[in-house]
């Protein structure tokens, strides 16, 4: 009995972890979506400065 309840414990996690990569690998609509703002408008895009010390 002890057997049965491993093997589904076991199986469950696997499902778990699978469907955690899918979801983490799988975009949902195109670029924009994923994260990495790089097909962004120029203009959404956050500007960084550098403060007047590390200019050269």
């Amino acid at each position: 009995m002890q057997e049965v309840i491993l093997v589904i414990l076991f199986l469950g996690a696997l499902v778990y972890m699978g469907r955690n990569l899918w979801k983490q690998y799988k975009a949902e609509s195109g670029c924009a979506t994923s994260g990495c703002d790089a097909c962004a408008p120029e203009e959404s895009k956050k500007a960084v400065k550098l403060p007047g010390h590390l200019k050269s």
